[in-house]
């Protein structure tokens, strides 16, 4: 049986910006009440870059798309058990990922890790300090850094495409709060 339309055919490049895309989009809309997501996006991100130390990615190599992916789903289900406690660890690597690529073009060689160290320390006060507005902040980061991944542009546009993409994701998310539930009598 033959379809009424063409499914286009997608290279794995492709694959991945897509999922990327929608992942991005995902948590810089909805990154609150998907917390999961956000977890299981940082541990996939640690993963890959641990798995491309060890691991040089070849064309018959998958462990380096599986190892991960199977990271990220663990790292999700983990997160869920322990909410706060990974919220807290998990405020610490998003700052890391934040602060180092925001400050990557302005710290010169041998100084990245001053912008890991300043986002590892910043992402773990405003968890401690701000629980729920932490949660909206670090998901709206995260979604618009892998929604600006692929963008190939100065250090001062990607800054401001940023900040705008995040104060969207902070108001969507600030608007959208769930329904409290109502006291039975």
């Amino acid at each position: 049986m033959e379809l009424p339309f063409n499914i286009p055919e997608l290279n794995p490049d492709q694959w991945s910006l897509a999922t990327g895309i929608l992942v991005g989009l995902a948590l810089l809309l909805f990154g609150r009440r998907l917390y999961w997501l956000m977890f299981a996006t940082v541990w996939f991100f640690i993963a890959m870059l641990v798995t491309h130390m060890f691991l040089p990615p070849t064309q018959e190599s998958q462990w380096w798309v599986i190892v991960p992916f199977l990271v990220g789903i663990a790292g999700a289900i983990l997160s869920i058990f322990v909410h706060k406690t990974a919220l807290r660890f998990f405020g610490a690597l998003v700052g890391a990922y934040v602060g180092y690529h925001l400050l990557q073009p302005y710290v010169v060689e041998p100084w990245p890790w001053v912008g890991l160290g300043v986002g590892v320390l910043m992402g773990f006060l405003m968890v401690m300090m701000v629980f729920n507005g932490a949660l909206i902040l670090l998901s709206s980061l995260l979604g618009a850094m892998m929604l600006l991944e692929p963008m190939s542009a100065s250090p001062e546009v990607r800054m401001a495409v940023t900040a705008g993409l995040v104060i969207v994701g902070c108001a969507i998310q600030t608007r959208s709060r769930p329904k409290e539930k109502k006291e039975k009598d």
